[in-house]
């Protein structure tokens, strides 16, 4: 366990209708450290935009990428995605599985942990929210781009069962448009995406 003070601002990637008081957690399915259960909330963090960026395209960018082509976003969707961060101050108690030989002392492993089949990683996730340590969440690192993420649980804190989340700009923001890029193409964190118009 790994007790962590919030010193700097954490991000995350949502939709601007989802920015909220009600929604700042939820059970995403999709979430490799979501517990298995389902019926946990969370919110998943990331030390930067670009990671957080990742974190959620970076499949569907690579998997483009392997098929020849490029990832494509409608311009709306780049405008109705915002980020957030998170405030300052928390204390947290979390695994930190960014540390040596952490996933091997609940019996995980790294391949589990980045496997394209969630369900084992979410095994693991659920073991470690109903510890007895009573963990805030999990400290891990991106697959996409190797900087620390973490997935946080409202349980154990009373701070977190009130946490807002600021709203600092939307995904259109970080595009960039350059000479070089062909028509219809942004650089997002230095990734080609294209953007559909209607």
């Amino acid at each position: 366990m790994d007790a962590v003070v919030l010193s700097a601002r954490w991000w995350n990637l949502r939709w601007a209708a989802h920015l909220t008081p009600a929604t700042v957690f939820h059970a995403s399915l999709s979430g490799r450290l979501t517990p298995e259960s389902g019926s946990v909330k969370c919110l998943y963090l990331a030390e930067n935009p670009a990671t957080s960026f990742a974190e959620l395209y970076g499949d569907d960018l690579a998997a483009a990428s392997e098929a020849g082509a490029t990832f494509t976003l409608a311009q709306q969707d780049m405008v109705d995605r915002v980020f957030a961060n998170s405030p300052l101050g928390i204390q947290l108690r979390l695994y930190d599985l960014t540390t040596e030989g952490s996933a091997k002392r609940i019996g995980m492993d790294l391949a589990t942990l980045y496997t394209a089949e969630v369900e084992r990683p979410r095994r693991f996730a659920q073991r470690l929210h109903d510890h007895p340590e009573k963990f805030d969440g999990v400290r891990y690192i991106s697959r996409h781009t190797q900087r620390p993420c973490m997935v946080v649980w409202p349980i154990y804190t009373p701070a977190l069962t009130t946490l807002s989340l600021a709203r600092d700009s939307t995904l259109w923001d970080h595009a960039v448009f350059s000479a070089a890029s062909r028509p219809g193409f942004v650089n997002l964190f230095g990734d080609t995406v294209g953007v559909a118009v209607p």
